[in-house]
Order: C-alpha cells, then sequence, then structure tokens
C-alpha cells in the first residue's frame, strides 16, 4: 500500500470514528397521551410498565407541559424550540398554517453536524403538506395512521437493519397515533381495561351540533384509551430491545414524550385543542441514555420547547439564535413560567373562534393562569391543592403580566396557509373541524 493511500485510509477511518462518537439519539412522541395514565407519573393501572422501567433507567420531568392543545402547533414547538407565538403554525380564523421553512429544527440542525435524519409520522398534520418535513433525509408519513404501532417500529428496525454500515449518527423521530381516539386497541390490549374490550363503542357520538350523545360511556371509554396506551407501550418494548440487542442502546439517548392530552369531560369537554386545563397540557418527557442519572424525578418547570435545547446538547452542536427553551440538563431555571396557546374551536366550533385562539396559559409548576385576551375572562389555579382546576381563584398579577408578555411574543415564523384538495376532510375526519 503507498504511503498516499495510507495516509487517506486513515484519514477516512479517523473520520468515521468521530462520525460513530456522536450518539444516536430516538425522539418517540406518543399522540394524545397524558402523563396521568402512566404508571411512572402515578397512574394506578398497569398500562406502561416498558415505560416506567426507562423513567426508572433515566430522568422523568414532573412538571412538563404542552404547549399547544393539540398536534400542529405542538409539533411546532417540538420541531422549532419555539413557543406557538413565536413560531406561528396552528389554526386561525378556521385556516391551518403550517411551520414556515425557513426556521431551523431539530432536523436541520442536526443534519449540517453529519447526523442521518429519520422521520416516521402517522398523522396528516405534520406530514410534508405542512413543511414538517424539513431537514429530513427520509420522512415516511401515514396521513391517518392510527393502529400502526407495531408497523412503525417495525418501519424503524428495517431501516436501522439495512443500513447499519452507515457510520453516520443517526437523529429518528417517531410518531405514533394509536393513543389518540377512536379508542380501538388490537386484542389482547382491547380487552386489558375494558371487559367487553372494543366491541360497540370506540368513540364519542355527536350531533350536528357538536353535542356527545354518549356520556354515559366515559368510563368504557376510559378503558379501552388505557389499553391503548399498554398496545403502545409494548411496541415500544419490541423497539428498546432491538436497540438494546443490536447495541445501539449503548451509544443513544432515548426521548419520549407527547403532543398533548385528552379531555374526559373533567370541565365538561371531550377529546382536545379547545381548552388549556391540565388534563390537556400536562404531558410526559421521559429521557435516557449515557450519562444520565437514573431514577431522577426532576420537577423543573419545562415544556415542549426545550427539547430542541436537549438534543442539540446530547450532540454537541450549538442552539440557534432566537430558542425558547433551555438544555434542561445544563441550564437550570426554577422559576420559568411556561406558556401554551393554540387554542382552536374544535368541535364547538359554531361558536366565535377568535374566543378560542385569543386564549394562553402560564404555569410554573404549582400555579397556573389562563386569560382570554378577546373575553377577558381569566382564571388562576393553585395546583398544589387543586390539580384537578376545579376552584378558579382571582388571577396572580404577576401571572397576568406573564400571560401580556406572551401574548406580545413577536411572530418569527412566518408560514404560509395550508390549503388544498382534502385538507378540510382530514381535519374533519381528526375531530378539528
Amino acid at each position: 500500500m503507498s504511503l498516499l493511500a495510507l495516509t487517506l485510509l486513515v484519514f477516512f477511518s479517523s473520520c468515521s470514528l468521530e462520525k460513530q462518537d456522536k450518539p444516536d439519539i430516538f425522539l418517540i412522541i406518543i399522540d394524545t397521551l397524558r402523563a396521568d395514565h402512566l404508571g411512572c407519573y402515578g397512574y394506578q393501572r398497569d398500562t406502561s410498565p416498558v415505560l416506567d422501567s426507562l423513567a426508572l433507567e433515566g430522568t422523568m420531568f414532573s412538571h412538563f407541559q404542552a404547549q399547544a392543545p393539540w398536534t400542529l402547533p405542538s409539533h411546532g414547538s417540538i420541531w422549532t424550540g419555539l413557543s406557538v407565538k413565536a413560531h406561528m403554525a396552528g389554526m386561525r380564523n378556521m385556516v391551518s398554517y403550517g411551520l414556515d421553512s425557513r426556521l431551523n429544527n431539530i432536523a436541520t440542525i442536526l443534519r449540517e453536524e453529519n447526523y442521518v435524519t429519520l422521520g416516521f409520522v402517522n398523522v396528516m398534520l405534520i406530514s410534508h403538506s405542512f413543511g414538517f418535513d424539513n431537514g429530513f433525509d427520509h420522512y415516511s408519513v401515514f396521513d391517518h395512521g392510527h393502529g400502526r404501532a407495531g408497523a412503525t417500529v417495525d418501519e424503524v428496525l428495517e431501516w436501522l437493519s439495512e443500513n447499519k454500515a452507515n457510520p453516520n449518527p443517526k437523529l429518528a423521530v417517531i410518531h405514533l397515533f394509536d393513543v389518540h381516539a377512536p379508542y380501538d386497541p388490537p386484542a389482547p390490549y382491547d380487552t386489558r381495561f375494558a371487559v367487553n374490550g372494543a366491541q360497540g363503542e370506540t368513540d364519542w357520538i355527536t350531533d350536528s351540533l357538536g353535542v356527545v350523545q354518549n356520556p354515559d360511556a366515559t368510563s368504557h371509554l376510559i378503558d379501552l384509551y388505557d389499553g391503548e396506551i399498554a398496545w403502545v407501550d409494548a411496541q415500544l418494548g419490541r423497539l428498546f430491545s432491538e436497540l438494546r440487542e443490536s447495541g445501539i442502546a449503548d451509544n443513544a439517548y432515548i426521548i419520549v414524550t407527547s403532543d398533548h392530552g385528552e379531555e374526559f369531560f373533567e370541565h365538561g369537554n371531550w377529546s382536545h385543542g379547545h381548552s388549556l386545563y391540565q388534563e390537556l397540557l400536562h404531558v410526559p418527557l421521559i429521557i435516557s441514555g449515557p450519562g444520565i442519572t437514573p431514577g431522577v424525578i426532576d420537577s423543573t418547570p419545562c415544556g415542549h420547547f426545550d427539547i430542541l435545547p436537549v438534543i442539540a446538547g446530547f450532540a454537541g452542536v450549538p442552539v440557534p439564535d432566537g430558542v425558547e427553551g433551555i438544555d434542561l440538563f445544563s441550564q437550570r431555571s426554577p422559576d420559568r413560567l411556561i406558556p401554551s396557546s393554540g387554542v382552536i374551536p374544535g368541535h364547538v366550533h359554531l361558536r366565535d373562534s377568535e374566543e378560542f385562539q385569543s386564549m394562553c396559559s402560564v404555569f410554573n409548576g404549582t400555579e397556573k393562569g389562563i386569560f382570554n385576551f378577546y373575553t377577558m375572562r381569566e382564571q388562576f389555579f393553585d395546583l398544589a391543592v387543586d390539580p384537578g382546576e376545579q376552584n378558579r381563584l382571582p388571577l396572580n398579577t404577576n401571572f397576568l403580566q406573564e400571560l401580556e408578555y406572551y401574548w406580545s411574543t413577536p411572530p418569527v415564523g412566518h408560514p404560509h396557509a395550508v390549503e388544498g384538495t382534502g385538507v378540510e376532510d382530514d381535519l374533519s375526519d381528526l375531530g378539528y373541524i
């Protein structure tokens, strides 16, 4: 072998080793998953043994907050590290807006660092049409991917097997839609908590005005909802086992979260998207990987916009200017107030849409303020003594100031409206309009 050839071999080998030193990152987003329906967050049912084990192996954030009560704007915050008022993805005046392609996101910043960026998603709201594929080398989408948790895990494992020789580190974003209504888990998970399984009602029945006709089915639908969680948890168990057996897990971070929760008439409503109560905003964040202290429960107030800085920290890359979130493992800010907004009319669409899109909240872990800048209605809750938000208090002045400050946030993203054949039908099928 010539000296030049040997030099080139050593050079490219060192480049490969450098790339392999970067960790793989798996971001798993379970659509519509409430934190309080997981065992590690105190739920009494055994819905989540796999995620409970993952929490014991890493850090669980007990005060993690969704920054919107529905899929599109929440994913915008996960992707960009920005609040909803900054990235502006969502719905305004019954018009949908996707993600501004000019914004940095988790895929664009990691691809610049030689990461292979992969997306496996199961709802049209985060599809190519809405701009969420920007920066991804591979981005597969099922517009209505309910029931595909097993198939999606298979797809991820197949890609990893076929590309095992690729020396570059990987970012894999895996979105699972199964927990979303209709609540129809496959056997045997359909009878895990529901005596009669999914026979009969698997969703809410409404009239032409959006009024629920089967409120007496609430307990049954919760049973099926919990069965969906157990089904998804089992499929993640398959994924995690393969990652361990293949050795990938030795240098990989696993991040599990949700975009929003679900209402089961705690405040007289059902589904999601149209309020800012904790049944919609309190979602899980569990992170495990190299150097993460096991068994930690972190009570720092945090939100979706913190996921991008956390991922950047794991990858050793700088956080883009203007990002509102923080790296939860290198920055401490116990006095933070986490904002949420992006409410839509949803199934009560005959009411004024301005009433919904003018609502926002801020949360510090133990207290929460909600204000509507259209109706001027205010709400304040002491979550330490009233976690169910049933006793409305006068709005704290400091919280009102923070709400006004958040509402004045200038937009950074300026997305175009997403229109065209099928968009309204898809949104209607998903229960958003």
